[in-house]
């Protein structure tokens, strides 16, 4: 029985890499190791040593170069969880004129929806109730899995991340388009828009639908980046995560930049010395 429980095991492996390693070059294996992946949740955990400084979840598109191995690398390597969902034929039909998706996608949604709920932190309890701040989420969706991430959590079936990272999020109908522009316009959380090729007319028609929605709602806290290839992307997203105030800044970075991240959304006065005088540089 435990030999075809761990056949089951390397079976599903493969059948993962299959799916995703489409570039050898970055099929970065030798860490990965067989037990990381579950066949039943359909996803790669890495699991931090430790509490966990954070978690990072991605959700790849099918089909496309899988880019997210190394990432999970660095990220556990940085001391978070990192959870790799492994693509689904389903993700990629969508139908925004439907209020309720098909049996088949309600059943997987559901199901997908329960398996997160164990993995995810639970931010949602009142501060009050919090000895400490949240174990930031971050999430990375790519390509049509944009669409069911927001759906998910417009509709309060997953955990709200504290800043979501898009990457070729390109739906092709105007109604998907529409709709995933509304939905990233109201979100509460900062958002990274990450394009492979920003200049192509799918990428200028999704681009033209967000900015109304974002000028119209006002938000702020998204910024649009463009991929500038594997080897600096998770360069891109830690330094955006930087940023915004949620990873701590290298030690090579000079002391002025420290002390301003410090104080990074900390109100208090300029001038703190009891006398009211201009505190010294």
């Amino acid at each position: 029985m435990r030999k075809l429980l761990n056949c089951k095991k390397i079976a599903g492996w493969a059948l993962f890499a299959t799916l995703l390693l489409s570039a050898p070059s970055q099929a970065q294996l030798s860490w990965a190791s067989i037990e990381q992946y579950n066949v039943d949740a359909r996803l790669l955990h890495y699991q931090s040593h430790g509490s966990p400084g954070g978690t990072l979840l991605i959700w790849p598109e099918l089909g496309q170069t899988h880019l997210w191995l190394p990432i999970a690398n660095a990220w556990q390597q940085r001391g978070w969880q990192v959870l790799l969902l492994q693509p689904d034929e389903r993700q990629q039909q969508f139908d925004p004129a439907s209020e309720q998706p098909p049996p088949q996608q309600s059943q997987w949604l559901k199901q997908l929806s329960t398996q997160l709920a164990g993995l995810l932190p639970d931010n949602s309890l009142p501060k009050q109730d919090k000895e400490k701040e949240p174990s930031p989420l971050v999430v990375i969706t790519q390509g049509s899995a944009a669409l069911w991430y927001q759906q998910l959590v417009d509709g309060d079936e997953t955990a709200r991340p504290q800043a979501l990272i898009l990457f070729d999020a390109l739906p092709s109908q105007f109604s998907e388009q529409q709709m995933l522009a509304i939905s990233l316009a109201r979100s509460p959380y900062p958002i990274l828009d990450i394009y492979s090729r920003p200049d192509s007319p799918l990428a200028w028609h999704n681009q033209q639908r967000r900015q109304q929605q974002l000028s119209r709602r006002e938000k702020t806290g998204y910024a649009v980046q463009r991929f500038n290839g594997a080897i600096v992307l998770n360069k891109q997203i830690a330094g955006w995560l930087v940023r915004l105030g949620w990873l701590p800044l290298p030690p090579s970075a000079p002391h002025y930049l420290k002390e301003q991240h410090r104080e990074f959304g900390i109100s208090r006065p300029r001038n703190p010395t009891p006398s009211g005088a201009p505190a010294s540089p």
